[in-house]
């Protein structure tokens, strides 16, 4: 049993986790929201399939690189599937998961996969 199977089961807990490490730890980017839904366009089967997901969406409060303050990102709730089931691979982070035992850097792993390198979080404990 993997950790994304878990997840099925815990969902809610373990993302609540996430956007509250996220929120307690940041340092530039911070929860903006994390109860809005939206539709995506999802490429599968040579299609495209509208996908109702509840979307994780940040903001930059200092700006950092090249992202002014006020930068906003919205990430798919089924990207943060993607990159948990990704992650999970580690069998550490897999206990963690199955624990409802996430770290900080956890919480910076699952958001750079799910992002595809584009947000670094530097979250301090």
């Amino acid at each position: 049993m993997n950790c994304y199977g878990i997840l099925s089961d815990m969902k809610a807990e373990l993302y609540h986790q996430l956007v509250t490490l996220i929120h307690s730890t940041y340092t530039w980017v911070d929860v903006m929201d994390a109860d809005r839904e939206e539709i995506f366009s999802v490429h599968t089967g040579g299609n495209l399939h509208p996908v109702h997901s509840r979307v994780l969406r940040l903001v930059v409060k200092w700006s950092n690189y090249n992202y002014p303050k006020g930068q906003q990102w919205s990430i798919p709730e089924f990207e943060l599937d993607n990159a948990i089931r990704a992650l999970s691979r580690n069998p550490l982070f897999k206990k963690r998961c199955r624990n409802e035992q996430l770290l900080y850097t956890d919480a910076e792993a699952i958001i750079k996969k799910a992002s595809f390198g584009h947000i670094i979080l530097e979250l301090e404990p």
